[in-house]
């Protein structure tokens, strides 16, 4: 691979572009405002997200223009909010798509379906299994662009394709590994965000490390019971795809969602916390879409019905704290 379309403008699609970049890939970037890609072709910054960062703009083609982006690149890397992607697909015409090698970098559901990315992208565009694979790990944009040690799983299974893109992805300070289990990866990577704002409300509610540390324990077993529900039992949680990523998430100063949740341990409403972040908490919409499916599969899991109850029946995160605490061991 030596070349590749990337759909989004975010924190997370400008840290992977810098690492595609640092590899000789030709990156040709979408993003939704032109001033946005008229900036990263002048002078290699993204003005809205890791704007300290200074990407070699030599080896990056930016454009607003979303069907001339996906038309110059085999493989097509989506990296937009998951409350977004159905918009951005709607936007490609489906002929556009026909022979491509698409992957997701998503942490969220999509639709009124509540589908995974991969799901919603594989059933819009009519793709294979082997069109397909997803980027995970427990791997914050900040960290990335500051070239910090990191650890990413890219997962599918098309195995011979995946080795070949992996090595675009691979460097000194990234660690790439692969995993056919892309389903619970996806699954694991949605959930971590529901965690994270559970582990924020903790925090602003002054809850102590004793405490968060028996919530993630609890989050873990309820990712168990969820995988095992949707027919994935041998998932090994322990591993940093996994566990990793819900532990960077529910513990790091860089997790959005943990911040989001802060703000409402605090005592913020949801509409002040959503604004007071200035950027997409996707464990917002996560937290809705796992919710309906967890409620179809008649599962109990008090992490994410504290936080749906917080989020979408406005209930205030001390009293709803008080209630999780009986309900987790």
């Amino acid at each position: 691979m030596n070349e590749i379309s990337v759909i989004g403008g975010g924190s997370w699609a400008t840290a992977l572009v810098k690492i595609l970049t640092e590899n000789d890939i030709m990156v040709n970037w979408y993003l939704r405002r032109a001033e946005q890609a008229l900036s990263i072709t002048k002078n290699g910054v993204n003005p809205d997200y890791l704007s300290f960062l200074k990407l070699d703009n030599t080896k990056i083609y930016a454009s607003d223009q979303l069907d001339m982006i996906v038309a110059r690149s085999k493989v097509i890397l989506f990296v937009v909010p998951s409350a977004h992607l159905d918009h951005v697909c709607e936007a490609i015409p489906k002929k556009d798509m026909s022979g491509k090698f698409v992957m997701t970098a998503i942490k969220g559901t999509v639709g009124p379906d509540n589908l995974l990315p991969s799901a919603f992208i594989a059933r819009y565009f009519e793709l294979t299994d082997l069109q397909q694979a997803i980027i995970a790990g427990p791997c914050h944009a900040e960290e990335i662009a500051r070239s910090k040690k990191t650890y990413i799983t890219l997962c599918g299974s098309n195995e011979s394709v995946i080795q070949k893109i992996s090595k675009g992805f691979a460097s000194a300070y990234m660690q790439v590994h692969y995993s056919a289990d892309m389903i619970g990866v996806e699954y694991a990577a949605i959930y971590k965000n529901v965690v994270g704002i559970v582990c924020g409300m903790a925090e602003g509610l002054h809850y102590g490390d004793n405490f968060m540390a028996v919530l993630v324990a609890n989050a873990i077993d309820e990712l168990g019971l969820l995988l095992q529900a949707v027919g994935l039992p041998n998932s090994r949680l322990g591993n940093s795809t996994y566990l990793g990523d819900l532990l960077v998430t529910g513990y790091s100063k860089h997790s959005r969602n943990r911040k989001f949740g802060h703000y409402l341990g605090q005592g913020f409403s949801v509409f002040e916390a959503r604004g007071l972040m200035g950027m997409v908490a996707e464990g917002y919409y996560a937290t809705k879409g796992i919710m309906n499916t967890v409620s179809s599969l008649g599962l109990n899991m008090p992490l994410l019905q504290t936080a749906y109850r917080v989020l979408y029946n406005h209930m205030a995160a001390k009293d709803e704290f008080k209630l999780l605490e009986r309900n987790i061991r």
